[in-house]
């Protein structure tokens, strides 16, 4: 988590160049491998693949130019396809969606063997120009061509079948929530037991007193954007070296302006020098990357965010379909159930006996407030979302372990109600409702 190429790697991902690419270069390298063969047959293969070469030099020619011209067309066909589907993702799903669609491996890999096949196709008939001593009969290389060309039809049938399917809201739902669960794998990857607590405020009272601290070094931010990774275990190792406190006024997913604090290094002995100050500096900004966008590196709320997106698109008046708004709502239930027996991040670290780095303290209140309290307000005139949100609340709150966590679902629980009160109902439907509201508030009682 504190590789700080982890952002690149992850924009990298999410991009239609970088595997296609890769398969252009494998392309290429394969084309030169069997013009190689061809030219020294008789050494490689000897008379075990003499009927490759008995045919036609100019039906070859022929036959490579008709797979080139199919593959950019079939190529462009592939690419706009795609481009339809990223609009229609970004109108329906939110623009936040476009990530995931292009991260699409399967859809990368398509294009990549369309191109690769022309790229293939056009070395070949390139190489069949050369005369002399550099001439050869092709035969491994055709073969090796229509091979590449099968294998292109069958890709392009999975990429009509893998296009309607990527379309469809569950499996666009569903692989969010897969993203969401794997980063939070990664994130928290530790699960409280009997023998372990909770490290919250473990180091609260330990070496936090202020009074008698100034701040040495006030650390700017140099730039304006979104705060994708800090590597803490580097700032604790530089906290350490120059026995020191620094504290991070800023998390992951955080926007951060030009020139405002993002940290503060408090030491207990002389002021710095300028020479040390400056390169503490510039270690700090080192060690706190910052981009354009979002990433899921270190942001646990970025995938959840996503699917808050679609439930409340899909709650708008122009879309009006509930049931993928529900489907959301299981999705971050499910989510936060995953959470309630994590390990968050120590909000205070501590290293020979001193607290050495503050961090920004991430809480599971925190968390669960970015996925429930808008699609609580967007979902206020709807019965049957609110119902939803109700039943989920109870699943949670059946899996709380600890007074925080009891005390969001009551927080959010009350704030249904008092939403519900105002709302012109059929009196089943209300005793439907404040019993869902009751039997969460008796299970606390119970605990």
């Amino acid at each position: 988590m504190n590789n700080k190429l982890a952002p690149l790697i992850e924009k990298t991902q999410s991009s239609f160049w970088f595997v296609p690419s890769i398969m252009i270069v494998f392309s290429f390298i394969i084309a030169v491998l069997t013009i190689y063969m061809d030219v020294n047959r008789a050494d490689i293969t000897g008379s075990s693949l003499d009927f490759l070469y008995t045919m036609n030099i100019d039906a070859v020619r022929s036959l490579l130019g008709t797979i080139a011209a199919a593959m950019i067309t079939v190529t462009s066909i592939a690419f706009s396809i795609t481009i339809v589907i990223l609009t229609l993702a970004s109108s329906q799903f939110g623009p936040g969606l476009m990530r995931n669609f292009m991260m699409d491996k399967g859809t990368q890999t398509v294009l990549g063997t369309f191109i690769s096949t022309f790229l293939f196709c056009i070395v070949i008939f390139f190489a069949m120009s050369f005369k002399g001593a550099n001439a050869f009969e092709p035969g491994i290389t055709v073969a090796v061509a229509i091979t590449m060309t099968c294998c292109s039809v069958f890709i392009l049938v999975y990429f009509i079948h893998h296009v309607a399917k990527s379309i469809q809201a569950e499996v666009v739902i569903d692989d969010v929530f897969c993203e969401l669960h794997k980063n939070i794998e990664k994130i928290f990857p530790t699960v409280l037991n009997e023998k372990s607590t909770k490290p919250d405020h473990l180091f609260e009272n330990l070496d936090s007193n202020k009074k008698n601290e100034s701040s040495d070094l006030y650390v700017y931010a140099p730039v304006s954007g979104y705060l994708q990774l800090v590597d803490k275990e580097s700032l604790l190792k530089l906290a350490v070296k120059l026995d020191c406190k620094i504290e991070l006024n800023f998390t992951a997913g955080n926007f951060i302006v030009e020139k405002t604090i993002m940290a503060a290094v408090y030491c207990a002995s002389a002021l710095m020098e300028k020479e040390i100050s400056d390169e503490v500096n510039n270690e700090i900004i080192k060690n706190m990357v910052i981009g354009s966008c979002r990433t899921p590196v270190q942001d646990p709320e970025f995938a959840l965010r996503q699917l808050v997106e679609i439930a409340l698109r899909a709650l708008s008046p122009g879309i009006n379909d509930p049931y993928t708004a529900i489907n959301c709502i299981d999705k971050l239930c499910a989510m936060l159930c995953n959470l309630t027996d994590k390990v968050f991040p120590q909000t205070n670290i501590v290293s020979d006996g001193k607290v050495r780095l503050v961090c920004k303290e991430l809480t599971f209140t925190d968390i669960g407030t970015a996925a429930f309290d808008q699609i609580r307000q967007d979902a206020e005139t709807n019965l049957a979302v609110t119902i939803r949100m109700l039943d989920s609340l109870y699943v949670l709150v059946t899996q709380c372990l600890s007074d925080e966590q009891h005390n969001f679902v009551l927080a959010q629980t009350e704030m249904i109600s008092t939403q519900q009160e105002k709302q012109s109902m059929a009196a089943y439907d209300r005793r439907n409702l404040l019993e869902r509201i009751k039997k969460i508030t008796d299970y606390k009682r119970k605990v």
